[in-house]
């Protein structure tokens, strides 16, 4: 229950509020002191709240002697608060991009990310973001967090070429298995990602064996090429070790 409460802190009810609606929607049609009692509520409290609630609509007040009230159902309020929410961000991502007048020098800041979540959502919204080409390298522990946001781009018609360190594949784009993952780990003490969104952004990131992780993204088009050309150049690696065999591991010093 406390986790409900949280929940539904984060979307604009306070405390006392939750508590009320959620009795509510365990026992419906009571009067506030019955809802006093089993809510945790304050009596002194409880019609206070349940005025804040029948005026946000959320509750009825059933005409009774005395008043009863029933909850609106959830998936009513849900909608409607995730409507709203979807207008208002629409609303100010047209506002403020009016306001909005872009440093010359944007392009060539770079933003450090800080945190697995904060990563990987960085990484899902640019690829949300790609119209054109993405390249990616990435390993197993990664892919699954980002594999939808990769399908959905390669189903808008996306063109994928992603270098793998593991097994797990997307079945998608141009694909390549670099291999000898457990030496690359153990000399990089982690694994990296890579991903470059229709040559115009770049993620870079880290993520170490103690579980800590940064990264670093930007539009600087001279870093965009560079990691762009990192990720060319081990296709190149793996296709002529594919090719090749021995001999090309003699050359790479790979062996």
């Amino acid at each position: 229950m406390k986790k409900i409460i949280s929940l539904m802190q984060n979307i604009g009810f306070t405390q006392y509020e939750s508590q009320v609606y959620l009795a509510l929607l365990q026992q419906s049609k009571i009067t506030g002191y019955e809802l006093a009692k089993i809510s945790g509520v304050p009596a002194s409290k409880i019609y206070q709240i349940l005025n804040k609630l029948t005026d946000k609509e959320m509750i009825l007040a059933i005409d009774s002697d005395p008043t009863k009230y029933v909850p609106l159902p959830p998936e009513e309020i849900l909608s409607r608060y995730k409507n709203d929410y979807l207008q208002t961000m629409d609303s100010l991502n047209e506002k403020l991009g009016h306001l909005y007048a872009q440093d010359e020098a944007s392009e060539s800041y770079i933003w450090n990310l800080s945190g697995r979540s904060e990563i990987i959502r960085k990484l899902t919204d640019f690829i949300g973001e790609a119209k054109e080409h993405l390249y990616l390298s990435v390993w197993d522990e990664e892919v699954d967090e980002i594999r939808e946001a990769l399908l959905q781009a390669d189903a808008a018609g996306v063109k994928l070429t992603v270098v793998h360190f593991g097994k797990k594949i997307l079945d998608r784009g141009n694909e390549y298995i670099h291999g000898n993952e457990h030496q690359i780990r153990i000399q990089r003490g982690g694994r990296r990602i890579a991903l470059i969104v229709d040559d115009k952004k770049v993620v870079l990131g880290h993520f170490l064996k103690d579980g800590s992780s940064s990264a670093a993204w930007t539009s600087n088009k001279g870093l965009v090429l560079l990691a762009k050309d990192y990720i060319i150049h081990d296709i190149y690696s793996i296709r002529m070790l594919k090719k090749f065999g021995k001999e090309a591991e003699g050359i790479f010093d790979l062996g």
